[in-house]
């Protein structure tokens, strides 16, 4: 055998071996899920701050996303979210308090986006009301007028007694939020970043709401701590006030 055949049999064999390990270590399917014990173990390693004692549950929202509640030593009901990456879960992002946020599993795919939360007991919060919102405005562009009305989506959830939990964005929710994108990036064709959303007139914002339905603030599972562990996609929501919403 001579010297050059030699040469491109280890080249061959080499590529092989590199495209056999890039593959594993990106594109393999996940592994099983960690334990209760694990999963507090890695969170604390982490993010200290955090104290999860009690993993109260694990909830996989597709194959390589999970939301796991948890509560702290020191009685905080705090969220993480998990994600199949490089081979390994891992928390992408860890709070020691559990508002509702919108997980975006895929930044591009509304589809994809969950509200997730995990609400402190002692706030006394029974249900909540989601609202996806498209503000009105007026402008004028090339001597033309344009007014656009305000959009007002409504989910309506009960919390059944659990302090965490998840729901899907619903399909027409979606369906707005993907003509909303195509209306903006129809607008600004040169936009370098073309993820959702785009139209800063659309946010989703929520009313915490008690047994006897009036509003209530979540003095328990606001402003804490987080901590960010890579890409999250995570979108935090304001409280909503009545006067803001049409009747």
């Amino acid at each position: 055998m001579t010297k050059k055949r030699m040469v491109l049999i280890v080249v061959s064999i080499l590529i092989l071996l590199s495209l056999f390990f890039t593959y594993w270590f990106y594109f393999s399917k996940p592994t099983a899920f960690p334990t209760n014990k694990q999963l507090a173990t890695r969170i604390n390693t982490l993010f200290p701050k955090a104290n999860a004692e009690t993993i109260q549950d694990t909830i996989e929202l597709d194959s390589e996303h999970a939301f796991v509640p948890f509560i702290s030593g020191e009685d905080n009901y705090g969220t993480s979210y998990w994600v199949w990456e490089k081979h390994k879960w891992k928390p992408s992002y860890i709070d020691t308090v559990g508002e509702p946020v919108v997980w975006k599993t895929d930044k591009d795919d509304p589809a994809s986006f969950h509200i997730v939360w995990n609400i402190h007991p002692d706030d006394q919060i029974s249900r909540a009301n989601f609202y996806l919102i498209r503000d009105r405005g007026y402008h004028i562009s090339s001597g033309e007028h344009t007014y656009v009305p305000q959009i007002q989506m409504e989910k309506n959830v009960r919390f059944e007694g659990k302090s965490y939990g998840t729901i899907q964005l619903p399909d027409d929710w979606c369906s707005f939020m993907t003509q909303s994108n195509k209306l903006a990036l129809a607008q600004n064709p040169n936009r370098y970043n073309s993820s959702l959303i785009q139209d800063l007139s659309v946010y989703i914002g929520w009313m915490p709401l008690n047994d006897s339905n009036e509003t209530t603030f979540p003095e328990n599972s606001v402003n804490g701590s987080g901590f960010s562990n890579g890409d999250n996609h995570i979108n935090f929501m304001r409280i909503l006030d009545k006067s803001e919403l049409e009747k």
